[in-house]
């Protein structure tokens, strides 16, 4: 109860010292006033007299105000009083049945008063303890701070103190450790000033310590060993506590990690809104937080973890704090994708999967294993892989198996098992034991791929090995074994036979007029003419695209071999009929080569076929020739002309030689044509017949077919600054046979560039005026064979005449090679001849000569 001070010390004399002042301050300030007034006596009369009753009416107010305070004081104080009383009675209940030790010891130590605690701490009764000082009884564990911290208490510094304390019972010797709070009380009345020591059993609170500790260090085991850390929420202070776990899951290095990590900030964007809405709904609703979430961890990666938790209440029933626990699912996640990507390999994979328990049993298959045995997967489960046995093994084969299996754990190998349909097919097999952790054999995995495909790939490959693919005759590679085979046996048994070399004759032709796929048709049905047409034990393979090779075995002289040919170029000359009733006949020269006569080894007999075959074809199409010393000089000659041909090419022996084209109206130079020379250091001039047969003339088709042409033409013309427009290339009537739409392409793009297309050496070639009209052409050249002979050959004239005619037809211009003679020059004239060159005008002559015959036409 509040009591104003004023009024609590208000006593009677105060009473009648304030109503004297009063009544003094009255009287002294009402005279002064009415001294300095100038009324009239009765003004100052009247005046006194309400003066004197309103000090009357002031002092009886005032008085009996006090009397009322004075009541009520009175009342308050008997109120405090027995309110004291009682909170006095409250405490000493308190006190004295309080499970701490407490007494009041004077500041010289002596024990005032103890309560029943204090007693039963130290087995003494009050009595015996008031005969005590404290400090010597309860002894502080440090002194010298206890000391200290006393003179700060008493001097106002601290409030109170607490510091460890002991004391030895006296009953049984035993040392007891207390907590002793230290607090000053001050004089107050009779009460001298003295110290309230409340002392606590060190015993319990280091029992309840240690139960906490232990409590918290298997909680905390238990979370870590789970891979968890925890969290604490308080949400009126909006503070969060983390165990050193979270800190480690999240990757952190820092030194604060409660002020560094902020759960929210560090959610995946897709999952902060899910997540915010669940937290939400756990605080209002009270159920459980459960959520799995993607963090940002410090090292700047992503990884999931499942946050779990639970709000809780305060007393008044409203949410203080929100804990829980947090996992790191990296490592389940792990295995999650590895268990199903392995589910996912397992069941896309090509190969059956079977897994069975240690009897045998199948427990599970995989859809390739129904794929390739025709089973279902319910029909197979409980079974044992008998269910696929070929019956093609003997028992000897399983228990080699199953003895491999014993020993090393595993086994592979080719087996042959049957489907549901019962078709027996060749598995290749992989079998092996899965162990638990003790090592102990609990399922036995099998896998296995049908190689059906394999073993027939093989087989075709070990035909293909031996065989040409297209008609199934032996390749050059067996074929040669076989005739070294050949060759050893006659040359063990004095065997005579021979080796026929056949070249079908313009089958390339049969190739461009009807195509490959009716080319390849012709070719297989001549091969099986010429296999009936053979004699038993003789050999016979393909040995390049249109060349078959025989050998002719067990002859008695060479018009056995000559016999042989003729039978073979009979069975060739028989015609081919399509399924759409047009015929074609092909022709085949053959090269015959003897043994021993001609050659001893399969090598040079195969070579010495071979030019035999020029031979035969020398004599005229479908005719047959022995082989000669001098067809095989011949080739080596060619040889030896061809690498001498690439050393003067290395060297710069290669030059080239100028003939002057002329315009047959004007008679003007109009151009000239490049011609290559080989100007050999020891024999001098090279006549072109020896080399040009061998070299590549013009443009060739090698060049169109194998070569960047037009890349090289480009740069060539771009190099040298020379005008597209001046640069004429001639290409050879052959060339545009070959592979047309290459070679039209190819014209195209070279005349992009703006050079001018000459066809060299018409007439000679087989191609027809629809295939002419297709080539962008500017000139046709009509070849000397056919200008030789005029005026002689009315022959030549005639197909001379005509070329020029379907030349300016085609609106070509049209020039003649090798004119001699006047007469040749009369007849080009006549007929309309564009332009010619020959030795009539000029030979071919080096760079300066051709500028001298340019410059002296100038000058005419």
């Amino acid at each position: 109860m509040y009591i104003p001070c004023f009024v609590a010390k208000l006593t009677p004399w105060w009473g009648v010292v304030l109503y004297l002042a009063f009544g003094v301050a009255w009287v002294f300030a009402g005279d002064s006033l009415l001294a300095q007034w100038s009324g009239t006596p009765e003004q100052i009369a009247h005046f006194q007299t309400w003066k004197g009753w309103l000090y009357v009416l002031f002092t009886s107010a005032l008085a009996g105000w006090l009397l009322a305070r004075m009541r009520k004081v009175e009342r308050q104080r008997s109120a405090v009083a027995r309110q004291r009383s009682a909170v006095a009675r409250e405490l000493a209940q308190i006190v004295h049945h309080a499970p701490v030790g407490m007494a009041r010891v004077a500041l010289d130590g002596h024990i005032l008063w103890a309560n029943g605690c204090l007693c039963r701490m130290l087995r003494m009764d009050l009595a015996q303890l008031q005969t005590l000082n404290f400090r010597k009884t309860v002894l502080a564990d440090d002194p010298n701070h206890a000391a200290q911290q006393l003179a700060r208490l008493l001097a106002g510094e601290i409030d109170h103190y607490l510091g460890p304390r002991h004391f030895i019972r006296p009953s049984d010797g035993h040392v007891v450790h207390v907590l002793n709070t230290v607090t000053y009380v001050p004089e107050e009345g009779d009460e001298p000033a003295h110290l309230d020591c409340v002392l606590q059993e060190m015993g319990e609170i280091q029992a309840a310590r240690t139960a906490l500790e232990r409590s918290e260090t298997r909680l905390r085991l238990a979370v870590e060993g789970s891979g968890s850390g925890m969290w604490d929420h308080d949400l009126a202070r909006a503070q969060t506590v983390y165990s050193p776990t979270v800190a480690r899951m999240v990757h952190y290095t820092g030194d604060d990690f409660s002020r560094d990590f902020r759960m929210r900030e560090r959610l995946h964007p897709d999952d902060s809104e899910r997540v915010r809405l669940a937290l939400q709904y756990a605080l209002t609703s009270g159920e459980p937080f459960v959520e799995k979430l993607r963090l940002q961890c410090f090292d700047g990666n992503y990884r999931w973890f499942m946050a779990r938790g639970v709000r809780h209440l305060s007393d008044a029933g409203q949410p203080e704090r929100f804990s829980g626990i947090l996992t790191d699912l990296t490592r389940e996640r792990q295995i999650d994708e590895r268990q199903r990507l392995a589910a996912t390999v397992m069941e896309n994979m090509s190969e059956g999967v079977i897994v069975t328990d240690t009897n045998n049993r199948i427990l599970s298959v995989n859809a390739s294993v129904t794929r390739l045995l025709g089973y279902t997967e319910e029909e197979l489960l409980g079974k044992t892989p008998r269910v696929f046995k070929s019956d093609r093994h003997d028992r000897a084969f399983y228990q080699a198996m199953w003895e491999s299996m014993k020993r090393t754990g595993r086994w592979q190998g080719e087996i042959w098992n049957r489907r549901k349909n019962g078709e027996v097919f060749p598995e290749h097999m992989s079998m092996s034991v899965a162990r638990d952790a003790a090592g102990t054999a609990t399922h036995y995995v099998c896998m296995f791929t049908d190689i059906s495909d394999e073993k027939a790939q093989h087989q075709r490959m070990e035909y293909l090995a031996n065989n040409d693919a297209l008609t199934g005759l032996s390749n050059r590679l067996w074929f040669c074994g076989q005739l070294e085979d050949a060759v050893v046996q006659a040359r063990g048994n004095g065997e005579r036979m021979a080796v026929l070399q056949l070249n079908l004759d313009r089958f390339k032709d049969v190739n461009d007029s009807y195509g490959h796929a009716i080319g390849d048709q012709v070719l297989k049905d001549i091969a099986r003419r010429v296999q009936a047409a053979m004699r038993p034990g003789d050999l016979l393979g393909r040995m390049a695209g249109d060349e078959l090779a025989v050998v002719a075995r067990h002859l008695r002289h060479a018009d056995g071999a000559a016999a042989v040919a003729r039978q073979l170029i009979a069975a060739v000359a028989e015609p081919w009929r399509s399924p759409e009733g047009f015929e074609v006949v092909a022709g085949v020269s053959v090269g015959i080569c003897m043994f021993p006569e001609h050659a001893a080894t399969a090598q040079t007999l195969l070579q010495g076929a071979h030019a035999a075959v020029y031979g035969a074809k020398a004599l005229g199409r479908g005719a047959w020739c022995f082989y000669t010393e001098e067809m095989t000089q011949s080739a080596r000659d060619r040889l030896a002309l061809e690498s001498r041909l690439r050393l003067a090419l290395a060297h710069g022996h290669m030059v080239l030689h100028y003939q002057p084209q002329i315009d047959i109206a004007t008679g003007r130079i109009v151009g000239a044509e490049a011609l290559v020379r080989w100007n050999d250091p020891e024999e001098g001039l090279i006549p072109p017949g020896r080399f040009i047969p061998v070299a590549e003339v013009n443009v060739s088709p090698r060049q169109f077919q194998l070569t960047d042409l037009v890349g090289c033409t480009a740069s060539a013309l771009r190099e040298t600054g020379f005008p597209a427009a001046m640069l004429e290339l001639e290409i050879t009537e052959s060339a545009l046979a070959e592979r047309e739409d290459e070679a039209l392409l190819t014209m195209r793009r070279l005349r992009d560039l703006g050079l001018r297309l000459a066809v060299d050496d018409f007439g000679t070639g087989y191609s027809s005026l629809a295939q002419l009209k297709r080539f962008p052409i500017d000139v046709l050249k009509i070849d000397q064979g056919f200008i030789r002979d005029i005026p002689q050959s009315s022959d030549d004239m005639a197909i001379s005449a005509a070329i020029i005619a379907m030349g300016h037809s085609m609106d070509l211009r049209v020039l003649a090679e090798g004119v001699e003679t006047a007469e040749q020059l009369a007849f080009l004239r006549e007929r309309g001849c564009d332009s010619y060159q020959g030795y009539f005008c000029s030979r071919p002559v080096p760079a300066e000569s051709f500028a001298a015959l340019v410059r002296a036409q100038q000058a005419r």
